[in-house]
């Protein structure tokens, strides 16, 4: 294992915990910012508009303004007073085109790019029409940015309401999944291009670390929320410590004057009850959003067996969001949220007959503060602070088979980040950094059901973590081309204390003629080990009960992420986004999932590699059609020794901490697949198709040769499949599954969902109206096994058919 050593001349050496050291690091930046003007840019929905419409005489107009793009999917509307000024808040970055329209005077537009928080003065100038003129906004709006090399994919707040209905807690993660590189693992586990635990969600411009999938924390839905974007290379620097992935979550939009309200309602198949309430107000200066939703489903996480036995949930909670000018130049932003789900862990049906019954729980509250000021025409202050508190328990009845556990885990964190962006002509300049703390309680006791109330593990612990980082970056364009140039620098300081140097590059060129972007990018990628049960993890190995003698803890994950790809639109309708990517990773994170509780420790594989092609083709709306397809194709190999993890099975914990030996990764699903077709023939009534293929995950196999030779085709040292096959049967699994199954190639048969939704908006007065959609999921009701088990994996099958119907209210 490489804990904490210097890996480059990007990165910093870890020493002594003195000053010195961070100083040293800080003047290395200075150095290098001087050397290359280095960047990047946020995808945050931050952008600001004051726009003045004006008649040829220089008079105000009160024109009726709409903002709209297809990259990023926004339309936003706005009236202008009577002397023609309007104001267009939370505008994510891109190119828009805006467009002014009155009674008398011709329609006139104009294209505006957004890149930064800095607001922008937008003056708009009408003339009086001679003939009847109109525009139609839909067939001129841009499909792509030729010139911002990194660019994400994302769902605008229509694309979130006409989504199927998920079960609860799964909205948002069926919403990124849909889009190329990602792929979801038991327990709705997000994986970016086949990484573990790195997945890095944003709110409203604050950053989230910890693992956000429903076995471990109130899980985010689509109700409340007005976008969602994913990026997974050419990422900014300001973004740090989760790299494989980021999931930015803008919430509500107060877009216009007054009180408006919206009501979702779900229903639907395995007894799911899904509810939520929004409220937005604007007047003068001041917005007002508030939510509420909450939920209760007979399937929670995904089941070992085909029963579904002891999988209920029920969640709950609500959130505020408070925005206000301070002043003609300030602004201050105040958003608060709190849920708590409660649910069972599902079981086989032998544990159901012996009376086991486990349960889980996991509450978070949030509170965040964010204020702006305007500095000049052309920079901005920011400053935002969190605090943070979230706590996850699990408890199990004398009957539990076959071990009795309690977990009381959690952590408080409390964050503080700035930056200063700076908007000139060519160039978008940020620097910045943040600072946060966290206090970490473990709590876990094991034994078996016989001894109690003896435990043979009984671990306690307590410890406080430190991070910091500071960045620049720097946005820019000369003539056709394009770059993201930025650095970062990281301190962590836990078990282990270490820093590094992280370099960031995205460049593209584009060429008019063949209406052609090419682009590259290269990430420098510095990650903390996860917090999620670390202090156990990393002190597993001392604590007698494997065959390993010794703790070490857990180290710092590094890697190299580069990627090269072309992005252009066919007509004026599609777009062709298709990229190659490779990732390097020196300590590579992972799991090992703890029997069928859903918890997971975190270890390190002592290095992976990861490199995939992908390809989306979309239309984002012609002729009443939107589309999209994705493909993902992704080879994965991970080497061993491995360090952390709650290995109880002694021997095979041995062999992994000991022997270095090359498997797949557990996320190394070769093919994966995503499209979707939505007709509109009327306004009113919408209808969609949709698919989802996936190739197969591989199994961990007890026999030390179930793996070999995968990367070439999997069928080589498989001679004792008939005997891996009663091993995992046991009584447990049922020959369903084990029919999905395929020992000879160590791998799950492939998964496939046919989906099928019809939406309607049953009335309709202004912006009053009702909707009503039916949706189908797996309309074949196919069996799909996700994981089957084995040393890191538990069995896990994903849902079957399952029907819902959504009523959405808007008033």
């Amino acid at each position: 294992m490489n804990n904490g050593h210097c890996r480059g001349i990007f990165e910093c050496k870890p020493v002594s915990d003195s000053g010195s050291h961070l100083f040293g690091c800080l003047l290395a930046i200075a150095v290098l910012v001087i050397a290359t003007a280095p960047g990047g840019q946020s995808q945050v929905m931050e952008g600001r508009l004051d726009v003045r419409v004006v008649d040829p005489s220089g008079q105000g107009v009160p024109a009726v303004l709409e903002l709209a793009s297809s990259s990023p999917q926004f339309t936003a509307t706005a009236a202008a007073d009577a002397e023609g000024r309007a104001l267009f808040r939370r505008v994510p970055p891109g190119t828009y085109l805006l467009v002014a329209s009155h009674p008398g005077f011709a329609a006139a537009e104009r294209t505006v790019e957004v890149r930064s928080a800095v607001p922008q003065s937008i003056r708009i100038a009408m003339v009086i029409a001679t003939v009847d003129a109109s525009i139609t906004v839909g067939s001129t709006m841009p499909l792509f940015e030729p010139f911002r090399p990194s660019q994400g994919t994302g769902a605008g707040r229509e694309a979130l309401d006409r989504a199927l209905g998920a079960t609860l807690g799964r909205s948002i993660v069926d919403i990124v999944t849909a889009m190329p590189g990602w792929l979801v693992e038991a327990n709705a586990v997000l994986h970016p291009r086949g990484s573990e635990y790195d997945t890095q969600y944003v709110i409203d411009g604050m950053p989230l670390y910890d693992n956000r999938s429903i076995g471990f924390a109130p899980a985010f839905e689509t109700s409340e929320f007005e976008a969602v974007t994913v990026l997974v290379a050419g990422i900014p620097a300001e973004y740090g410590r989760r790299l494989a992935g980021v999931i930015a979550l803008d919430t509500r939009r107060s877009a216009a004057l007054g009180h408006h309200s919206s009501m979702d309602v779900l229903a639907g198949g395995y007894g799911t009850r899904l509810g939520a309430f929004s409220h937005q107000y604007a007047k003068g200066r001041n917005e007002l959003s508030v939510g509420l939703l909450g939920g209760s489903t007979d399937r929670y996480l995904d089941p070992p067996s085909i029963e579904n036995l002891n999988n209920k949930a029920t969640s709950g909670g609500g959130n505020l969001r408070f925005a206000t000018d301070a002043g003609d130049r300030s602004r201050l932003t105040v958003y608060a949220r709190a849920n708590r789900t409660g649910f069972r862990v599902p079981h086989h049906p032998a544990q159901e007959e012996a009376g086991h019954r486990q349960d889980r729980s996991s509450s978070e509250s949030a509170g965040q503060l964010h204020f702006q000021r305007t500095l000049s025409r052309r920079s901005l202050l920011s400053v935002r602070g969190m605090v943070r508190d979230l706590t996850s328990e699990l408890w199990s009845n004398e009957l539990s088979t076959p071990v009795y556990v309690l977990q009381d885990r959690g952590f408080r964190e409390r964050a503080v980040m700035g930056d200063i962006t700076i908007d000139s002509e060519s160039h978008t300049i940020k620097i910045g950094g943040d600072l946060r703390f966290s206090a970490l309680r473990e709590a876990f006791q094991m034994a078996e059901p016989d001894e109690l109330p003896e435990f043979d593990l009984d671990f306690h612990s307590r410890r406080g973590s430190t991070e910091a980082s500071v960045y620049i970056q720097d946005q820019f364009r000369i003539g056709n081309f394009a770059a993201n140039l930025g650095v970062r620098f990281d301190e962590y300081r836990l078990l282990i204390t270490d820093r590094a140097l992280s370099p960031r590059l995205a460049a593209s060129y584009y060429v008019p003629r063949a209406e052609l972007q090419i682009y590259a990018s290269y990430d420098r990628i510095f990650q903390p080990p996860p917090h999620e049960n670390l202090l156990l993890s990393s002190a597993a190995p001392g604590l007698g009960i494997d065959d390993v003698e010794g703790a070490l803890a857990v180290p710092a994950s590094r890697a190299h992420f580069a990627e090269v790809g072309f992005r252009k639109p066919i007509g004026n309708a599609v777009r062709i986004d298709a990229k190659h990517y490779w990732r390097r990773f020196e300590n590579a994170i992972d799991d090992d999932v703890f029997l069928q509780t859903g918890l997971s420790f975190p270890i390190t594989f002592e290095s992976a590699e990861v490199e995939g092609t992908e390809v989306r083709l979309e239309a984002p709306r012609w002729k009443g059609i939107s589309a999209f397809a994705s493909y993902s194709h992704m080879l994965g190999l991970t080497r061993s020794p491995v360090t952390g993890g709650l290995f109880i099975e002694g021997g095979e914990a041995e062999e992994l901490r000991d022997v270095a030996t090359e498997f797949p990764i557990s996320q190394d699903q070769r093919n994966t697949v995503a499209a979707m077709v939505r007709f509109q023939p009327h306004r009113r009534f919408w209808a969609s198709f949709g698919i989802r293929y996936g190739s197969g995950l591989p199994v961990e196999l007890d026999d030390d040769d179930d793996d070999d030779d995968e990367g070439e085709g999997g069928d080589e040292g498989d001679g004792d499949d008939d005997d891996d096959d009663d091993d995992h049967a046991d009584g447990l699994i049922s020959d369903a599954i084990l029919n999905r199954v395929n020992f000879e190639r160590s791998r799950v048969a492939p998964n496939l969902s046919l989906d099928l939704s019809f939406g309607s908006r049953i009335w309709m007065r202004g912006s009053r109206s009702a909707t009503l959609q039916f949706d189908l999921r797996n309309a074949t009701d196919r069996l799909n096994v996700i994981n089957f088990s084995g040393l890191f994996s538990a069995t896990a099958l994903a849902p079957g058919r399952q029907a819902s119907v959504q009523l959405r209210l808007r008033f």
